[in-house]
């Protein structure tokens, strides 16, 4: 015989089959397994085996991988090598060993290494970018959609333009940190810092529009503006149109085109713009009157101080206090700080989510020798409830009380009132509402609904 044993013939089956084996070792291989049924047939075996393994494996990795794998199987088949008690079972071991080891590096760059699943895309894409601009840690490209909620930085320096789904569009300048939040329909920006420009076409009845920082919001229906974030405040720029910039408390500030907003510039206690606190009371109403002025003022910018902290119920409560303090007390008449104590009342109830409540709060300002700002900001509030909650035919008759005040929110007023009537199902009203605003604002952000209203066609 041969001198071989099974075992050492065993060790050489991989050999055999790739044609390794010396000639000499192959013909004491042969030798043995012509002698051998049991090695004759596992020969056999191996040889149909081999290559359907071969045809089976799966496409080759990347080069990185490919390099991974590489270092995980030397250092694997060193440590298998320096355990290994004799050479014959090193050679039997080894290429068993290597698949063995390739088939787990290969399985562990498929769960850990491989593709990820794609997040889900939102409602914008970027334009034009240049320099470093990172969605969540990852470098993005032009044409790339854009998740909602990711997170997206741009470095000093860096420009990206986003195009909306509906026609909005974005440019942003770096540095700069930003999210697109809500949906195509209800757009809503986080802005945590850096410079945004924005250019939005007119909205359809029902969706919103705004950018948020950390001071403020601001709400658009169709308009170019500007903001500019920061840890001192934010600025808001208008080029056309109009923008609603609300406060953490409540007040409106409407910014028209070739308008500012600067929040670090606005000082703490400022009044709103709907009412005005005069100056203590004259002397003719005795010293009493003025300190009753002046108590007033400082619950008004206690009151203030709370709903921009986002507590309402704080804010509610100290507004009953000083209601109590100045029951059966009418010696001093009423004031314009009284006034804009109402005002916060009915604020206050709508921050709270009391609605219902805020909508007749809102509705009791509305009486003769209310300031007119006032009047008008009040009933433009309650509509704005009225048509959230589905109560059209209530809002569209408040949003036009609110444009007969003539002030700020005339032309937002009728476009809410032409809506909502034809949201309703009121068409002749809805109509001669179109027909009214078209005479006051043919060129306004509302003519292209409103000549559609009226038959018009297309706006030219």
């Amino acid at each position: 015989m041969t001198g071989l044993r099974c075992a050492d013939v065993e060790a050489r089956f991989v050999d055999v089959v790739d044609g390794r084996l010396d000639p000499a070792d192959s013909v004491r291989f042969h030798s043995h397994i012509e002698g051998c049924a049991a090695c004759r047939e596992r020969a056999a075996l191996w040889r149909a085996l081999a290559p359907r393994l071969r045809d089976a494996e799966p496409p080759g990795p990347d080069p990185m991988a490919t390099r991974r794998m590489q270092v995980e199987i030397e250092r694997r088949l060193a440590g298998a090598v320096a355990a290994a008690p004799a050479r014959r079972w090193r050679l039997w071991w080894a290429p068993t060993f290597g698949l063995v080891a390739a088939a787990a590096v290969v399985a562990i760059w498929i769960r850990v290494g491989g593709p990820q699943r794609a997040p889900i895309v939102g409602y914008a894409a970027f334009r034009t970018l240049s320099g470093d601009v990172r969605v969540g840690d990852q470098p993005s490209q032009a044409a790339a959609r854009v998740p909602v909620g990711a997170p997206i930085a741009l470095s000093a320096g860096a420009v990206v333009e986003l195009a909306l789904d509906g026609g909005a569009a974005l440019r942003v300048d770096g540095p700069a940190r930003l999210t697109l939040e809500g949906s195509a329909r209800d757009v809503a920006v986080r802005l945590g810092d850096g410079k945004l420009g924005a250019k939005v076409t007119h909205r359809q009845p029902g969706e919103t529009f705004a950018v948020i920082t950390r001071d403020l919001r601001v709400d658009v229906r169709g308009t170019a503006f500007s903001v500019v974030a920061s840890g001192a405040g934010s600025r808001v720029d208008v080029s056309e149109g109009q923008v609603a910039v609300v406060l953490p408390d409540g007040r409106t500030n409407l910014v028209s085109a070739g308008g500012a907003f600067d929040s670090s510039a606005a000082a703490e206690d400022e009044e709103p713009a709907t009412a005005p606190v005069p100056a203590p009371a004259d002397s003719d109403r005795g010293p009493g009157c003025a300190e009753v002025a002046r108590s007033c003022q400082a619950t008004a910018r206690a009151v203030r101080a709370s709903m921009r902290g986002g507590d309402s119920e704080r804010a509610l409560r100290m507004l009953a206090d000083a209601r109590r303090a100045r029951s059966g007390d009418a010696s001093c008449g009423g004031s314009a700080c009284d006034d804009e104590l109402r005002y916060l009342h009915a604020e206050a109830l709508n921050q709270a989510g009391r609605f219902d409540d805020a909508v007749a709060s809102y509705r009791a300002l509305d009486r003769r020798g209310a300031p007119a700002a006032m009047r008008q900001n009040a009933l433009y509030a309650a509509a704005q409830i009225e048509r959230r909650q589905g109560h059209l035919a209530a809002a569209a008759a408040d949003f036009e009380r609110a444009a007969a005040a003539h002030g700020a929110l005339h032309e937002e007023a009728l476009v809410g009132a032409m809506e909502s009537a034809r949201a309703a199902g009121d068409a002749p009203r809805a109509r001669a509402l179109a027909a009214r605003y078209l005479e006051e604002f043919p060129r306004g952000l509302g003519a292209p609904a409103a000549r559609k209203l009226v038959g018009d066609g297309p706006p030219r």
